[in-house]
């Protein structure tokens, strides 16, 4: 008799504790849908309380912009080629916008603004292309010379590496 009541014990806690799991998914679900930070459920018996840091969105409180090196490459980006009839001397002329560091890239100064740069657009020795973010910090990715935008090569809001590829343009 004895060991009934025991099971019947770990069966209760275990029915109590699957309960609780799917309160705090429920709780999950309802901080991704909105704007609270928090959320917090108390009773007699327990208390759960299911939080997020603050998300922040690109365009606000952003300090000043400052100046960073950008590098450049010519060539070809190293990618692996799945068309072997790909004419690659076309693009050894092609040149490179490099990211000069790990970070996030952006396309536009704030989320309602247009872009710096299109496809086709020239673009003068020093203006801006993009906006790259670290650690809060937004910085202008700079023409190193006159050109041509070619081909943006990666998306807004992507992390991106250091030295990848960011526009492929054409010295003009």
């Amino acid at each position: 008799m004895r060991q009934n009541r025991s099971k019947d014990k770990s069966e209760s806690a275990e029915q109590d504790y699957s309960d609780v799991l799917e309160l705090v998914e429920q709780l999950a679900a309802v901080l991704d849908r909105t704007d609270l930070t928090e959320v917090r459920i108390r009773d007699n018996e327990f208390e759960v309380q299911v939080s997020r840091e603050r998300r922040s969105l690109v365009g606000y409180e952003q300090p000043p912009l400052q100046r960073i090196a950008t590098s450049v490459a010519t060539g070809t980006p190293q990618m692996p080629v799945e068309d072997k009839d790909v004419e690659v001397s076309a693009q050894a002329e092609n040149e490179f916008i490099n990211a000069p560091m790990p970070s996030r890239f952006y396309r536009s100064p704030t989320p309602e603004e247009a872009p710096f740069v299109e496809v086709g657009d020239s673009v003068a020795t020093g203006e801006p292309v993009a906006v790259l973010e670290v650690m809060k910090t937004y910085n202008p990715v700079e023409a190193p010379f006159n050109c041509e935008i070619l081909e943006v090569l990666v998306e807004d809001g992507d992390a991106v590496e250091y030295a990848q590829p960011l526009f492929r343009v054409k010295q003009t």
